[in-house]
Protein backbone atom coordinates (compact mmCIF):
# COMPACT_ATOMS: atom_id res chain seq x y z
CA UNK A 1 0.00 0.00 0.00
CA UNK A 2 1.42 3.37 -0.93
CA UNK A 3 1.37 6.48 1.23
CA UNK A 4 -1.66 8.05 -0.46
CA UNK A 5 -3.81 4.92 -0.10
CA UNK A 6 -2.69 4.56 3.51
CA UNK A 7 -3.80 8.14 4.23
CA UNK A 8 -7.17 7.55 2.56
CA UNK A 9 -7.72 4.39 4.62
CA UNK A 10 -6.62 6.05 7.86
CA UNK A 11 -8.81 9.10 7.30
CA UNK A 12 -11.81 6.91 6.45
CA UNK A 13 -11.39 4.87 9.63
CA UNK A 14 -11.09 7.97 11.84
CA UNK A 15 -14.11 9.65 10.18
CA UNK A 16 -16.19 6.45 10.24
CA UNK A 17 -15.87 5.95 13.99
CA UNK A 18 -15.61 9.66 14.76
CA UNK A 19 -19.08 10.17 13.29
CA UNK A 20 -20.57 7.61 15.72
CA UNK A 21 -18.78 9.26 18.65
CA UNK A 22 -20.06 12.68 17.56
CA UNK A 23 -23.60 11.31 17.37
CA UNK A 24 -23.27 9.86 20.88
CA UNK A 25 -22.02 13.22 22.19
CA UNK A 26 -24.81 15.06 20.38
CA UNK A 27 -27.29 12.78 22.17
CA UNK A 28 -26.31 13.89 25.66
CA UNK A 29 -29.19 15.63 27.37
CA UNK A 30 -32.96 15.55 26.89
CA UNK A 31 -33.15 18.58 24.59
CA UNK A 32 -30.48 17.28 22.22
CA UNK A 33 -32.14 13.86 22.03
CA UNK A 34 -35.43 15.54 21.09
CA UNK A 35 -33.71 17.55 18.36
CA UNK A 36 -32.22 14.38 16.91
CA UNK A 37 -35.64 12.72 16.93
CA UNK A 38 -37.09 15.72 15.05
CA UNK A 39 -34.41 15.08 12.41
CA UNK A 40 -35.47 11.44 12.23
CA UNK A 41 -32.40 10.14 14.06
CA UNK A 42 -32.30 7.92 17.09
CA UNK A 43 -30.18 9.16 19.97
CA UNK A 44 -26.81 7.59 20.65
CA UNK A 45 -24.04 6.22 18.51
CA UNK A 46 -23.69 2.73 17.10
CA UNK A 47 -21.65 1.19 19.90
CA UNK A 48 -21.79 -2.39 18.57
CA UNK A 49 -21.09 -1.32 15.00
CA UNK A 50 -18.22 0.96 16.06
CA UNK A 51 -16.63 -1.72 18.27
CA UNK A 52 -16.84 -4.34 15.51
CA UNK A 53 -15.44 -1.90 12.97
CA UNK A 54 -12.54 -0.92 15.21
CA UNK A 55 -11.65 -4.55 15.85
CA UNK A 56 -11.75 -5.23 12.10
CA UNK A 57 -9.67 -2.13 11.40
CA UNK A 58 -7.17 -3.42 13.97
CA UNK A 59 -6.71 -6.60 11.96
CA UNK A 60 -6.32 -4.55 8.76
CA UNK A 61 -3.66 -2.34 10.38
CA UNK A 62 -1.82 -5.43 11.57
CA UNK A 63 -1.66 -6.67 7.99
CA UNK A 64 -0.05 -3.37 7.05
CA UNK A 65 2.47 -3.80 9.87
CA UNK A 66 3.44 -7.20 8.51
CA UNK A 67 3.89 -5.57 5.06
CA UNK A 68 2.83 -8.69 3.18
CA UNK A 69 -0.89 -9.30 2.85
CA UNK A 70 -0.29 -13.00 2.14
CA UNK A 71 1.89 -13.53 5.22
CA UNK A 72 0.30 -13.93 8.59
CA UNK A 73 -2.97 -15.27 9.83
CA UNK A 74 -5.82 -12.98 10.83
CA UNK A 75 -5.23 -13.51 14.57
CA UNK A 76 -1.52 -12.78 14.14
CA UNK A 77 -2.25 -9.59 12.23
CA UNK A 78 -4.80 -8.49 14.83
CA UNK A 79 -2.50 -9.23 17.77
CA UNK A 80 0.41 -7.43 16.12
CA UNK A 81 -1.41 -4.11 15.91
CA UNK A 82 -3.43 -4.53 19.13
CA UNK A 83 -0.17 -4.97 21.04
CA UNK A 84 1.22 -1.82 19.44
CA UNK A 85 -1.70 0.26 20.74
CA UNK A 86 -0.18 0.49 24.22
CA UNK A 87 0.88 -1.38 27.33
CA UNK A 88 -2.70 -1.88 28.54
CA UNK A 89 -3.50 -3.69 25.30
CA UNK A 90 -0.29 -5.71 25.39
CA UNK A 91 -0.97 -6.76 28.99
CA UNK A 92 -4.53 -7.80 28.12
CA UNK A 93 -3.28 -9.81 25.17
CA UNK A 94 -0.89 -11.76 27.40
CA UNK A 95 -3.82 -13.11 29.43
CA UNK A 96 -6.74 -13.16 26.98
CA UNK A 97 -7.41 -14.26 23.42
CA UNK A 98 -8.85 -10.88 22.47
CA UNK A 99 -9.13 -11.76 18.78
CA UNK A 100 -11.28 -14.82 19.45
CA UNK A 101 -13.36 -13.42 22.31
CA UNK A 102 -14.05 -9.89 21.06
CA UNK A 103 -13.38 -9.64 17.33
CA UNK A 104 -14.64 -13.09 16.28
CA UNK A 105 -17.46 -12.99 18.79
CA UNK A 106 -18.81 -9.71 17.40
CA UNK A 107 -18.14 -10.60 13.77
CA UNK A 108 -19.45 -14.15 13.69
CA UNK A 109 -21.82 -14.58 16.60
CA UNK A 110 -23.13 -11.03 17.11
CA UNK A 111 -22.02 -11.22 20.75
CA UNK A 112 -18.73 -11.03 22.60
CA UNK A 113 -17.95 -14.56 23.75
CA UNK A 114 -17.76 -13.42 27.39
CA UNK A 115 -19.64 -10.82 29.38
CA UNK A 116 -18.95 -7.37 27.94
CA UNK A 117 -20.14 -3.78 28.15
CA UNK A 118 -19.62 -1.61 25.08
CA UNK A 119 -19.75 2.13 25.76
CA UNK A 120 -19.29 4.96 23.29
CA UNK A 121 -17.71 7.66 25.45
CA UNK A 122 -14.97 7.74 28.04
CA UNK A 123 -14.95 10.04 31.02
CA UNK A 124 -11.26 9.57 31.81
CA UNK A 125 -8.08 8.42 30.07
CA UNK A 126 -8.05 4.62 29.93
CA UNK A 127 -7.40 1.80 27.48
CA UNK A 128 -10.27 1.15 25.10
CA UNK A 129 -10.50 -2.51 26.13
CA UNK A 130 -10.23 -3.73 29.69
CA UNK A 131 -10.98 -6.81 31.77
CA UNK A 132 -12.31 -6.01 35.23
CA UNK A 133 -12.14 -9.59 36.49
CA UNK A 134 -15.72 -10.47 35.56
CA UNK A 135 -16.36 -8.81 32.20
CA UNK A 136 -14.76 -6.94 29.33
CA UNK A 137 -15.27 -3.23 28.98
CA UNK A 138 -14.93 -1.77 25.49
CA UNK A 139 -14.94 2.02 25.21
CA UNK A 140 -15.18 3.14 21.60
CA UNK A 141 -13.83 6.68 22.10
CA UNK A 142 -10.80 5.52 24.09
CA UNK A 143 -10.08 2.71 21.62
CA UNK A 144 -10.24 5.13 18.69
CA UNK A 145 -7.79 7.49 20.42
CA UNK A 146 -5.31 4.66 20.98
CA UNK A 147 -5.89 3.28 17.48
CA UNK A 148 -5.23 6.71 15.98
CA UNK A 149 -1.95 7.07 17.87
CA UNK A 150 -0.83 3.60 16.81
CA UNK A 151 -1.78 4.06 13.15
CA UNK A 152 0.07 7.39 13.08
CA UNK A 153 3.18 5.67 14.49
CA UNK A 154 2.77 2.98 11.85
CA UNK A 155 2.62 5.64 9.13
CA UNK A 156 5.95 7.10 10.23
CA UNK A 157 7.51 3.60 10.16
CA UNK A 158 6.10 2.72 6.75
CA UNK A 159 6.63 6.12 5.12
CA UNK A 160 9.62 7.85 6.77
Amino acid sequence: MDKDLFKIARDFIIADIGREIALAKASEGWFRRQLLRLCGLEAGGGNFMAALSLLSYTEFAGRLMLSDFSDGTSPKCFDEFFRDMGTGYDDLLKKHNVYKILRCGLAHEYFVKKSCTIAMLSSRPQPGVQWDGTKYIFIVEAYLNDFRSAIDRLATRLFP
